[in-house]
């Protein structure tokens, strides 16, 4: 689950490039520039070190991801409403910013089951694993 929010808020940023998003200001990444690989890395590192801690067996670790993960879900319904806004109030039809609004509404989703999947109980996740 954390792999597929990662991709999906990379995917944000690449279409957000991509969009007439990217000339809404200075500091607007441009598609391929090298603003907008730093922010996909940094993106990516900022995943995927928790995660490898995670990975190590340091349970505790699950609740810094899960403060991430909140800050995730903000960026993302926030990302939504400003798309949302800025479709109704500039030249641009929603149209042409549809695509980055379903990512930024599927990686709000995403991260909404993570929640739910990183902190279901002990009984429900050995309940999940057995056929009968």
């Amino acid at each position: 689950m954390t792999t597929i929010s990662a991709f999906l808020f990379c995917a944000v940023i690449v279409a957000a490039s991509l969009s007439p998003l990217a000339g809404t200001g200075a500091a607007a990444n441009q598609f391929n520039s090298a603003g907008m690989w730093s922010a996909v890395g940094m993106i990516l590192v900022l995943y995927f070190i928790p995660f490898l801690v995670y990975m190590l067996g340091v349970d505790a670790m699950r609740y810094v991801m899960a403060v991430l993960c909140g800050f995730g879900l903000l960026i993302h319904l926030s990302s939504a409403g400003f798309i949302l806004m800025f479709s109704f109030f500039s030249d641009h039809l929603l149209s042409e910013v549809i695509f980055v609004f379903g990512i930024s509404l599927a990686a709000a989703a995403v991260n909404v089951i993570w929640f739910v999947a990183a902190f279901r109980s002990g009984a429900e996740k050995t309940s999940v694993n057995t056929l009968t």
